[in-house]
């Protein structure tokens, strides 16, 4: 069997439109989280997100001479992937490799339009964007799409990682990207999710919680070079508790039962973090203490970064794990933003300040509607001999 490398990536955001900036930005304490105007969107109330610059997009598309022909929602998605393996030498046309969109929502602005001026109406399916995406590169293969609530990110890495394990590819690419829209935003307003100023996840005072658009990219490979660290994704696994539409398991089950699954006879120490979902909505915050605690897992140090960017929905899961990586190859955690007292009810070591790290692994996890969850493992690989 083989491993699953991660040989490059990327992430577009609010905080930047590379891994290294959005890396850096989260160390120096920024968030990309600002108050828009009731105008925005036409949402027709005052709400608090983060979005990617659109001026700075322009500029980074021409870079890239992509063709005006692509949606927003379309461009994030081939941009993030076009800087994720510009200095890659892997053929990206080869039947080997695979194209995987994680998405909630993709061009789900098509649903507050009338008419989409040259946009053909299939261009609201995942499907198609999916399609779009190995058409532009030329790839054969029949793109996968996942679309698994909060957990797509997550869910669409251990589908990659178990594709690349069982030796069906040698290389894959995963992107997950969503936008904001007035359909989401009003959605998650009318389910009294949102904040109604920046968020607090883990927090005393945690009200809701922010959204935020962005795209990300991860290229995952069985064939790595001599003398280079690499992050592993070790093992993954994919849960459900079933408990409620919107709501999550008042007793953690779904997400105690996915770590169970990935740590197995490892301890708590041996992790460097646990970068969790940590939403701020008080059902999501108290869920996951509690399959902390019941997992042993209440003394991990906790990062959580959507005080910084917001749910970025279907990229969330992949931004997330690109900063885990990060973190571990740079040695330091970055702390959870908006995060002051502790207002869960286990327990949680949650992150104040950044903290330097030695170990060589960590955990991340997801949850969302329908009660699903998703965890994996990211390890530090020190390769020595080709594979």
């Amino acid at each position: 069997m083989k491993h699953a490398f991660v040989i490059a990536d990327n992430i577009i955001s609010s905080l930047g439109f590379s891994s290294k900036e959005v890396f850096e930005n989260l160390i120096d304490g920024k968030t990309g989280i600002k108050e828009f105007n009731p105008n925005f969107l036409n949402v027709n109330f005052p709400f608090f997100a983060s979005a990617i610059d659109n001026e700075r997009l322009a500029n980074e598309l021409s870079l890239f001479k992509l063709p005006k022909k692509y949606t927003r929602f379309e461009e994030i998605v081939l941009l993030s992937i076009l800087k994720a393996t510009e200095n890659l030498h892997i053929d990206l046309a080869s039947p080997k490799t695979l194209f995987i969109l994680s998405s909630t929502k993709g061009n789900v602005d098509f649903l507050e339009k009338e008419g989409n001026g040259s946009f053909s109406e299939e261009r609201i399916y995942l499907w198609k964007t999916a399609s779009l995406v190995a058409d532009f590169f030329n790839n054969p293969n029949q793109p996968l799409v996942v679309s698994n609530a909060c957990i797509s990110g997550l869910s669409a890495l251990i589908t990659a990682q178990r594709l690349i394990k069982n030796e069906i590819y040698d290389h894959i690419i995963i992107c997950g990207a969503d936008i904001l829209s007035r359909f989401i935003i009003t959605g998650f307003n009318s389910l009294h999710a949102l904040s109604p100023t920046y968020c607090a996840p883990y927090d005393i005072l945690h009200e809701g919680l922010n959204l935020g658009e962005g795209a990300a990219t991860i290229v995952l490979s069985s064939k790595i070079e001599e003398n280079k660290n690499y992050i592993e994704i070790e093992n993954g696994a994919i849960t459900n508790d079933a408990n409620h539409i919107s709501g999550p398991s008042r007793t953690g089950e779904g997400l105690h039962l996915a770590l169970l699954q990935v740590i197995k006879n490892r301890k708590s120490n041996d992790f460097a973090f646990i970068n969790t979902h940590g939403t701020a909505t008080i059902f999501n915050d108290n869920m996951e203490a509690i399959a902390l605690y019941r997992t042993g897992l209440s003394s991990l140090p906790v990062s959580s970064i959507k005080g910084a960017l917001g749910h970025t929905m279907g990229a969330a899961g992949i931004i997330e794990s690109i900063i885990s990586a990060h973190a571990l190859i740079q040695q330091i955690a970055p702390k959870t933003i908006g995060f002051k007292q502790l207002g869960t009810p286990e327990k949680i070591n949650v992150l104040t300040e950044n903290l330097p790290i030695s170990q060589t692994h960590a955990i991340k996890t997801a949850s969302g509607f329908g009660g699903c969850n998703a965890a994996l493992i990211l390890a530090v690989h020190s390769n020595s001999n080709k594979f």
